[in-house]
């Protein structure tokens, strides 16, 4: 087994998602003011994101876990999570044997003092079928959204 850290990748960056709500058409006028009824309120909360990107590909054995991002193959994963709780690896994984698989042993959030918020199950990328295959592979994960402020680093135990 080895043990790998991803550091914030330039800290958080925030994403928004509005969601808007338009007024209906034919909307009937109240019969006292002749006046439309009050438009609901619009959802303006942004959701964030914070990406953890390891700095090489990780490997293990004749397996080899690289980013998955834009350009990043020479860089390791990325792990990104979002403030509701969400989260996904965004990887490449590629082996030289058919019948593998990469296995996130333990996949720890951590604070800014190292101490462990939230411990991932232990999950794995799709298997191999043919030799020198390459895999596109996102696993969607989820944490309890209260810890997203507080986390500034995760920590990866991983086997093939």
């Amino acid at each position: 087994m080895m043990t790998d850290e991803a550091q914030s990748n330039n800290g958080e960056t925030a994403e928004t998602e509005a969601v808007v709500t338009m007024p209906k058409r034919g909307e009937v006028l109240s019969a006292s003011t002749d006046e439309p009824e009050p438009e609901e309120k619009l959802d303006t909360r942004a959701l964030q994101t914070a990406d953890f990107m390891w700095g090489a590909p990780l490997r293990s054995g004749d397996c080899k876990l690289s980013g998955l991002i834009g350009g990043t193959l020479d860089k390791g994963p990325t792990l990104r999570l979002r403030s509701d709780g969400t989260a996904e690896l965004l990887s490449r994984f590629f082996s030289t044997d058919d019948g593998d698989a990469w296995v996130v042993v333990r996949l720890v959030l951590l604070d800014r003092n190292g101490t462990a918020l939230f411990t991932f199950p232990r999950f794995s990328s799709p298997g191999t079928v043919t030799d020198n295959q390459v895999i596109n592979w996102i696993a969607r994960l989820s944490f309890p959204a209260v810890f997203f402020s507080s986390v500034t680093g995760a920590n990866m135990t991983y086997s093939c």
